[in-house]
C-alpha cells in the first residue's frame, strides 16, 4: 500500500477554465468596439435629428407667441369695444329709446294716415263737426295708440334678443385664438422633450452595451474561479489524505465527506469505537475515530456487521472492506463534541 497518493491531473480544467475566461473577455473587446463604432455612427444622426426637434420647438414657440400678441393687440382692443358696445345697446334705457323711436315713427305714421282721411272725407263733404267725423276720428286715435304700444313692446323685445346674441358671439370670437396659442405651446414642449430623450439616446446605448459587455467579461472571471475553485478543492481534500493512501483512495476527507456511496468501515482502520445505539434498519450505530485522524469522530457502522447483514452492500479494496452506505439506507456522518 506504499507511496503518496499522486495528485490527478487537473490541467486540462485549468486550461478550459481559463480559455472560458479568454472567450469573456475577447467577446466584452469585441461589443465594447461595435458599441463604440455604433455610437460613433449614431451621434451625428441622432444629434441631427435632435437639431430639427429643437427647431420646430423653437417655431412652435414663435407661433405661439405671433398668436399671443395678435390676441393681444389686435383682438382684445376689438373685443372690448364689442363687449362695451354690447353693454350699452343691451341696457333698458336703449332699449326704451328705441320703444320711443319705434312710438314716434308710429305717430308720424298715424299722422300721414289721420291727414289722408281727412282729405278724403273733405272732398265727399263730410262736415269736420259732424258726430260722423269725430266717430272716424276716435277709432283712427284708438288704433294709433294700440299700434304705438305693439311697436313699442316689440322694439324692445327685438333689442334684447339682439343685444343677447350681439354679447354672446362677442364672448366666443377669442376663443380660438386662446386655443390655438396652447396648442402651438404644447407642440413646442412635446417636441423639446423629444429633442432632450434623443439627445441622450446615442449615450444610453452605448452605456447599456457596455453593461452588457462588463457582464460577459464578469461571467468568463467566474468561470475560471470557479473550475479553479473545484481543482483546489479536491486536490485540498486528496494531500490532505497523503498521511495513508487507503483513506485517500477511498475519499475518507472533510472536503468529500456526504458525497460518496462508499465509505472505509473495516475495523482494522478505525480507533475508539463505541456502540451508541441503533440505526433504523437494525444495525448498530458505532462512535469512531479513524487511526489516520484520531481528532474527528464518526457515527456509522461496521464492514463485518453490514456483510452479515447485507452482503451486497460490502466490497474490498486492498483488503480493506468498504460499505455502500446509499444500498443501507443510511448516512454516515461526522460528529463533534463539546
Amino acid at each position: 500500500m506504499g507511496g503518496k497518493a499522486k495528485a490527478p491531473d487537473y490541467s486540462s480544467m485549468a486550461a478550459a477554465s481559463a480559455e472560458a475566461a479568454r472567450y469573456g473577455y475577447q467577446a466584452t473587446q469585441d461589443q465594447l468596439a461595435f458599441a463604440k463604432q455604433q455610437y460613433a455612427d449614431y451621434k451625428p444622426i441622432i444629434d441631427q435629428i435632435t437639431g430639427a426637434q429643437l427647431g420646430l420647438m423653437n417655431e412652435q414657440l414663435r407661433q405661439g407667441q405671433d398668436y399671443y400678441d395678435y390676441m393681444q393687440q389686435q383682438y382684445r382692443p376689438l373685443e372690448t369695444e364689442m363687449v362695451n358696445r354690447v353693454k350699452e345697446y343691451n341696457t333698458e334705457a336703449y332699449r326704451e329709446q328705441l320703444a320711443q323711436q319705434a312710438a314716434a315713427d308710429a305717430g308720424l305714421a298715424f299722422q300721414n294716415t289721420q291727414a289722408m282721411n281727412e282729405r278724403a272725407m273733405a272732398s265727399m263733404g263730410v262736415n269736420p263737426n259732424s258726430g260722423r267725423y269725430a266717430g272716424l276720428n276716435r277709432a283712427s286715435e284708438l288704433g294709433l295708440a294700440a299700434q304705438r304700444a305693439n311697436a313699442m313692446t316689440g322694439t324692445r323685445q327685438q333689442a334684447q334678443a339682439y343685444g343677447d346674441a350681439m354679447l354672446t358671439n362677442a364672448v366666443g370670437v377669442g376663443r380660438g385664438l386662446v386655443g390655438a396659442a396652447n396648442g402651438a405651446y404644447g407642440m413646442a414642449m412635446n417636441a423639446g422633450n423629444s429633442a432632450g430623450q434623443n439627445s441622450m439616446m446615442a449615450g444610453n446605448n452605448l452605456f447599456g452595451q457596455m453593461n452588457s459587455a462588463y457582464g460577459l467579461a464578469q461571467n468568463g472571471q467566474q468561470m475560471q474561479m470557479q473550475g479553479l475553485g473545484n481543482i483546489l478543492s479536491t486536490q485540498g481534500s486528496i494531500y490532505a489524505n497523503q498521511s495513508d493512501p487507503l483513506m485517500g483512495a477511498l475519499g475518507i476527507g472533510a472536503g468529500l465527506l456526504g458525497k460518496s456511496a462508499w465509505w472505509t468501515s473495516d475495523r482494522r482502520l478505525k480507533q475508539d469505537i463505541v456502540v451508541v445505539g441503533e440505526h433504523p434498519n437494525g444495525l448498530p450505530a458505532y462512535e469512531f475515530a479513524y487511526k489516520h485522524d484520531p481528532t474527528r469522530r464518526f457515527i456509522g457502522v461496521m464492514a463485518d456487521d453490514v456483510e452479515k447483514f447485507m452482503p451486497e452492500a460490502v466490497s474490498e479494496v486492498d483488503g480493506y472492506k468498504t460499505v455502500n452506505y446509499d444500498l443501507l439506507g443510511i448516512t454516515m456522518r461526522e460528529v463533534t463534541h463539546g
